[in-house]
């Protein structure tokens, strides 16, 4: 196929010694094999990623115009898996058209599509506002329908990582240990491992998102004031409140742990924890590491997160004897109504009240 020099398959490309597809839709170049291979080889790599993107005809509107916005405000969002509920939206109503659309029609679909799945819900009715927002901009309706569709909260979990258990999590990010059918016991060292578990205590000792310390660049650590500066990404565009958490001796010596393991000194906008290659870790391998570290322990059935690692630290900063305004400026929240979702009732309370029947003599 090498000597080959076009392609006979329709929008099948040579390029850097590969041959590569472009899906018509994105424009995206997908790399299927390389000159050298097979013909066969192509033609399986070529029909699995014409599947890969296939969609079910629809006969509406819709469908096209959640493409065309996503294409233009995909850059704005850095959530890796927005593009991908305009994917589910387009599907869902790919029959319809945009100025039909009722909040009941939204409704419907969000209760039947995501029954019980209340988180869900509310993630693809934020993604249906701003589109049908984009939509009354662009003069293809008068109104944005979900502004009328109510849904209810998510209950807030209960579950809190123990100390015991964090503790195990945290060794687990290091070394593996299992046994082979033939019964041998094999242990080794997670090359990741020092790192990620840098990441584990920078998101425990600054009460921060996950997503904030993944994020974390040399440059938000100001040495002259003795502080890291937080601007929370997920209210950047709302609130906007910060939070300069101290550099206190704990995360001192994190950071300390980070830089040595650094061949080279990194400064400026390189990410504080980072990959063996020197890039920001996305989110799906940190969460990826901590579920890891779960199964080694045998915690997995115990649903641990990444994001509780969060809650876990303001419910043990406020038994340290943190109080309530304490914590919100820590959290940057804006209100402590906030900051109390987070809080876990870790002992149980003990009634200390007696009462006496009614109309019965002592």
């Amino acid at each position: 196929m090498a000597e080959r020099k076009k392609a006979k398959y329709p929008r099948v490309y040579q390029k850097h010694g590969a041959w590569h597809w472009v899906e018509p839709r994105t424009g995206k170049w997908i790399r299927l094999c390389a000159l050298t291979d097979s013909e066969t080889m192509l033609v399986e790599r070529l029909a699995a990623e014409r599947k890969r993107f296939e969609r079910p005809e629809g006969t509406g509107d819709m469908r096209p115009l959640i493409d065309s916005y996503v294409l233009k405000h995909k850059h704005l969002h850095k959530e890796k898996a927005w593009p991908s509920y305009g994917k589910y939206a387009g599907t869902g109503f790919r029959n319809a058209n945009v100025a039909d659309i009722e909040p009941g029609d939204v409704n419907n679909w969000l209760k039947i599509k995501y029954a019980g799945k209340l988180s869900m819900q509310r993630v693809m009715r934020a993604f249906l506002s701003g589109f049908f927002q984009w939509c009354v901009d662009e003069r293809k309706r008068k109104t944005n329908p979900c502004k009328e569709v109510k849904l209810k909260k998510p209950k807030p979990s209960k579950v809190y990582i123990t100390d015991d258990d964090f503790a195990a999590i945290r060794a687990a990010m290091l070394s593996y240990t299992y046994t082979t059918g033939a019964g041998k016991t094999i242990t080794g060292r997670v090359n990741t491992g020092p790192m990620m578990q840098c990441f584990v205590d920078l998101c425990y000792l600054t009460a921060q998102r996950s997503t904030e310390i993944r994020l974390l660049k040399w440059s938000q650590i100001d040495r002259a004031a003795g502080v890291i500066h937080f601007v929370p990404t997920k209210t950047e565009d709302s609130s906007g409140i910060a939070v300069d958490f101290t550099i206190n001796p704990e995360i001192e010596a994190v950071l300390d742990r980070v830089r040595s393991l650094d061949a080279q000194p990194r400064i400026g906008d390189a990410p504080v924890i980072h990959a063996l290659d020197g890039t920001a870790y996305g989110a799906t391998a940190v969460r990826s590491a901590w579920d890891r570290a779960t199964e080694r322990v045998s915690l997995a059935d115990k649903g641990y997160t990444v994001k509780m690692i969060r809650a876990k630290a303001l419910t043990d900063a406020e038994r340290a004897g943190y109080d309530i305004k304490a914590l919100q400026i820590a959290a940057a929240h804006s209100d402590t109504k906030t900051t109390e979702i987070y809080l876990k009732q870790r002992d149980v309370p003990v009634a200390d009240v007696r009462l006496r029947i009614p109309g019965r003599a002592a």
